[in-house]
């Protein structure tokens, strides 16, 4: 990841940390979060092999990726979804302009 794009991620979850997005509340976090994100982000290509996602649907994978990556049980997560779609939609801002 790109310098610029990792400052693009950062200030971005600074920013939902400091609307109250609990999914960022402690910063020690947001290299991990992000991190895992950019690289969710980059290989949907090759696991989603002769499909062309949509914007939305990449978000949507981006967040179960998030999901999958910082929760124990999935099944427990309700309605912080949506903190996990915050999330992702910084992430795909800061990346679509990186993407071919």
């Amino acid at each position: 990841m790109t310098d610029q794009t990792r400052e693009a991620v950062l200030r971005g979850l600074a920013a939902l940390r400091a609307q109250g997005c609990p999914i960022v509340a402690d910063p020690r976090w947001d290299e991990r979060v992000a991190d895992v994100g950019v690289r969710r982000w980059r290989s949907v290509a090759r696991r989603h092999r002769g499909r062309r996602l949509s914007r939305d649907q990449r978000i949507q994978d981006l967040v179960r990726g998030l999901v999958a990556a910082f929760e124990p049980d999935r099944a427990l997560v309700g309605p912080l979804v949506r903190d996990y779609e915050r999330v992702a939609r910084v992430i795909a801002d800061a990346m679509t302009p990186m993407d071919p």
